[in-house]
């Protein structure tokens, strides 16, 4: 497949469920920061009264502990890490790589400024069998 280099691997997310009201993610983050965990990507989702992050940090154990040990409840999960030149048709030619093999995307997520390389968290059927197929496309 054509095109920009892609940078990809396999990772970790952590979702940690928190109350949603003024000031519990800004608690979590600087508790976090505090503790020397690096937080690179989240996404935040929100239900009647509680609601739930999802991170990707640098030291995935260690933020998991910190957060159980504060009474947080905690889910890990493998998801796939992208790096994609941010130009218009990358995510595209991603997203059809994986959909050609039958591999749906439950959920994602991304960041990127206008001059920065495109960020994104996938979360395919198979994450294995996804690295697999941009292996063999890129």
């Amino acid at each position: 497949m054509g095109g920009s280099k892609i940078v990809f691997s396999k990772g970790t997310q952590l979702t940690v469920y928190i109350d949603n009201r003024k000031g519990t993610l800004a608690a979590l983050a600087a508790f976090l920061g505090r503790h020397g965990v690096n937080i690179y990507g989240l996404t935040l989702a929100d239900t009647e009264g509680h609601g739930y992050v999802r991170l990707i940090v640098d030291d995935t154990e260690k933020a998991r502990q910190l957060a159980e040990d504060s009474g947080e409840l905690v889910a890990a999960r493998e998801v796939l890490l992208i790096r994609v030149a941010n130009e218009p048709g990358e995510l595209g030619r991603v997203l059809a790589a994986l959909a050609e093999r039958n591999l749906n995307i439950e959920y994602g997520y991304s960041s990127g400024g206008p001059d920065d390389e495109k960020g994104l968290v996938l979360v395919p059927s198979d994450v294995d069998a996804a690295l697999d197929v941009l292996r063999k496309a890129w």
